[in-house]
């Protein structure tokens, strides 16, 4: 992936050419490499709860959808439990901080010999379902409709619900569960046009309607077997379905597997049919040998770039000098590479930010990005206005094909990036088109009389940013530890140093509780480590582990999460799922960890936990590790932190000791603010990633609240675009922040 400290380092690749007075056109250079884009591509097939070590482990293959197949044939004659239902949100969770969508199918029977369930039961857990469907579609690309039959295929049935009637009863009823924007993919066509009494394929009319027509599409799980891809396509009209799908999935996600090696698996038909069909998702787990015959045949690298959409700058064309109050005008020429075209919604936004202080003008469009075909070429022109109280200037113009959801909006890994080299920000997710549009008095041109502007976004504000689970330790630098004295957690107190627990962090954001641990030595598989949580705060309830003094609704264990079931501290426990959690990338002795506060508020949970930590040691004979030491009377005690921030004649601090920096990325100057004493500080310092101090504070710089660095080095010259970290030194301990330049 081209970052975006790469583009400092290059000329954009553009080929200016003067139209009129004010503006330039530019061609761009298309890239070969495979990008990680979302809702399209190879899937990864699960059928165990998500964990955020499995999500993570996905990044390097460029994979960014997790078909989850949950097979339920406990609960063939039973409602659905909660336990399940917290499995399904824990598996939502994992989801969207992984930066993933899902592919759902539920089923009771992966054997064509065993028994599904009846149609009333189906129908119940459905809308069992549906509160999880409702509240967590943003990460939901599609479902499969399942439930009927082995495998959920709706061929074989136990209880005779291969047929029209029923077919028809589920899918509407999964339709009806599932909000108008997400789809239901079905295994044939002529299931559709049966259910639908239709057998015309979905029109430019009726595409994106909310129609249960518009929002049905297609599954294929034996793609390529044979002729008929195993009873896919009718066996007297193979070529009038595959014409069928080549229109309907014009609008509907088209996803599947290959499922057997056939004379028709080769390279040849792959490519030629996953283009005629419009695939978006195909499972990269099955078939093996169908898919280690695309590596050996040379097609397996085109058919990961092709999947799905792949959008391609051809040329833009923009006004490069405007002034405030006038019109600022936007001309884009885009080829689709790709096999289909996005099947959910997606904006296009062009943002303009200011290159000295780095803010954020965006301009929101009508453009419909799913109506960009697989090789088609579309021109997206748009015109807006520029506010007169925009500050004059110099500014870089992005393109945003942002996930319309508002949690997901401004997430980069949920934003599309176009397939050419030197225009992705992956800290942002947006993709540069131009990097010089002046905006002055001194332009010319006709004033704006519209009424769509490029609107001021706040920066520097709101909330302090939450912890990414990543592995990675740096925003953890200016989080105070847990186990301080007396209840400091030692080495060597331990049978050796894989389970010997050393140091931990907590703190929190508005969604989330995070945990951070570290070991003498480095995680192991053979071990359990746990974190207990008295989410109710009340000793009197709740599991007691070899004795604690805390009563514990939860457990963490490894990467599962369990809920106390037991009474009279049996050993009890119900699966919840997975929660994000990683160990280290760069550090195998620690770990961070996300508990999601919705789910400690179910708990009992108001602002305070108590916490302790162990590491069962598989040793009878030499006692675990805990912590604190003195688990038996006390627990660990968090507090949820405040992160409003109030105005004071110093600007604006933080609530609790600590630091923030705005903008952050910035280009010009950063303000980091913090809130400690000034008597307790004693120095502070610009650092590079290799830990050299380039700019130097004394403690008479610290005069309030707030601190300016302006990208310089202390000798004057300008620094690089890149990460650097601010350090602030007290006579307790060092506070550090991650700050972000872009130029």
């Amino acid at each position: 992936m081209v970052s975006f400290k790469q583009i400092a380092l290059f000329i954009l690749l553009i080929v200016p050419f003067a139209f009129g007075q004010n503006k330039t056109a530019v061609d761009y250079i298309e890239s070969d490499e495979i990008i990680s884009n979302p809702e399209r591509g190879f899937s990864a097939h699960e059928s165990s709860p998500l964990s955020q070590w499995f999500i993570a482990s996905l990044r390097s293959e460029h994979i960014t959808v997790v078909q989850r197949i949950y097979t339920i044939p406990e609960f063939r004659e039973s409602p659905l439990s909660q336990e399940f239902l917290d499995i399904v949100q824990g598996d939502m969770n994992m989801a969207r901080q992984g930066g993933i969508k899902l592919v759902l199918r539920f089923a009771y029977t992966s054997d064509q010999n065993e028994a599904d369930a009846t149609l009333e039961r189906i129908l119940q857990h459905i809308e069992q379902l549906t509160p999880i469907f409702q509240e967590n579609f943003d990460v939901i690309a599609y479902v499969e409709a399942g439930f009927i039959g082995a495998w959920g295929e709706w061929y074989y049935s136990t209880n005779h619900l291969n047929n029209t009637e029923d077919r028809r009863t589920v899918l509407f009823a999964l339709l009806d569960a599932l909000p108008v924007e997400r789809c239901v993919v079905i295994r044939t066509p002529d299931y559709k046009r049966k259910i639908f009494q239709d057998d015309e394929p979905l029109t430019f009319d009726e595409a994106f309607n909310g129609g249960d027509k518009a929002r049905t599409g297609a599954h294929n799980d034996c793609f390529l077997a044979s002729d008929t891809d195993y009873g896919t396509y009718l066996w007297d009209d193979i070529e009038g379905d595959k014409d069928y799908l080549n229109k309907d999935n014009r609008f509907v996600p088209q996803g599947g597997e290959t499922c057997s090696p056939s004379e028709y698996s080769g390279c040849a038909n792959a490519l030629t049919d996953l283009e005629r069909m419009r695939w978006s998702v195909l499972n990269r787990d099955y078939n093996e040998t169908v898919l280690n015959g695309w590596e050996t045949g040379g097609c397996m690298n085109e058919i990961k770039k092709r999947l799905g959409y792949r959008f391609v700058l051809l040329e833009g064309e923009f006004s490069t000098s405007v002034k405030p109050g006038g019109e600022m005008s936007v001309s884009l020429r885009i080829v689709n590479r790709g096999f289909a075209s996005p099947y959910n919604a997606r904006s296009l936004e062009f943002i303009l930010r200011s290159s000295d202080k780095g803010k954020i003008y965006r301009l929101k469009t009508d453009a419909d990005p799913r109506f960009w075909m697989s090789g088609d070429t579309v021109t997206v022109t748009v015109t807006g206005g520029i506010l007169n109280d925009m500050p004059e200037g110099n500014y870089k113009l992005f393109a945003h094909l942002a996930d319309p959801i508002e949690e997901l909006h401004d997430r980069p890994e949920y934003s599309i990036q176009f397939a050419n080299e030197n225009v992705w920000e992956d800290s942002t997710g947006f993709n540069l088109l131009y990097d010089s549009i002046e905006i002055s008095s001194d332009a010319g041109g006709e004033d704006y009389e519209g009424d769509n502007y490029f609107v001021a976004e706040n920066s520097g504000g709101g909330d302090i940013p939450s912890i990414i689970i990543d592995g990675y330790f740096n925003d953890w630098n200016d989080v105070p530890r847990l186990d301080v004295p007396p209840d400091n957690e030692e080495s060597g107190d331990a049978l050796n140093d894989d389970v010997d627990i050393v140091d931990i962090w907590a703190a929190d954001d508005e969604e989330n509780l995070f945990v951070s641990y570290s070991l003498q030595g480095a995680f192991a598989s053979q071990y359990f480590y746990h974190v207990f949580i008295d989410a109710d705060n009340d000793n009197s309830t709740g599991f007691h582990s070899n004795g604690s003094f805390g009563g514990f609704e939860l457990m963490l264990e490894n990467d599962l999460l369990w809920k106390y079931t037991g009474v009279d501290n049996e050993w009890s426990w119900s699966s919840l799922g997975g929660v994000a959690s990683l160990p280290g990338v760069d550090d195998a002795g620690r770990i961070e960890i996300a508990f999601p506060k919705s789910l400690l508020e179910t708990m009992g949970t108001v602002d305070e936990v108590g916490l302790v930590f162990n590491v069962n040691n598989l040793n009878d004979n030499v006692e675990d590790d805990y912590a604190p030491d003195s688990y038996e009377s006390k627990s660990y005690t968090y507090k949820y932190l405040v992160t409003s921030v109030e105005d004071d004649d110093e600007g604006e601090t933080p609530s609790e000791y600590g630091l923030r920096a705005y903008p952050n990325p910035f280009n010009g100057t950063v303000n980091i603010l913090h809130n400690l004493p000034r008597q307790k500080i004693i120095s502070g310092g610009i650092y590079d990633v290799l830990g050299r101090k380039i700019f130097s504070y004394s403690r008479e710089d610290f005069n309030g609240n707030k601190i300016i660095w302006n990208g310089n080095y202390s000798d004057g010259g300008e620094a690089v675009s890149g990460v650097y970290f601010f350090a602030l030194q007290t006579d307790e301990k060092i506070f550090t922040k991650k700050i972000i330049l872009l130029k």
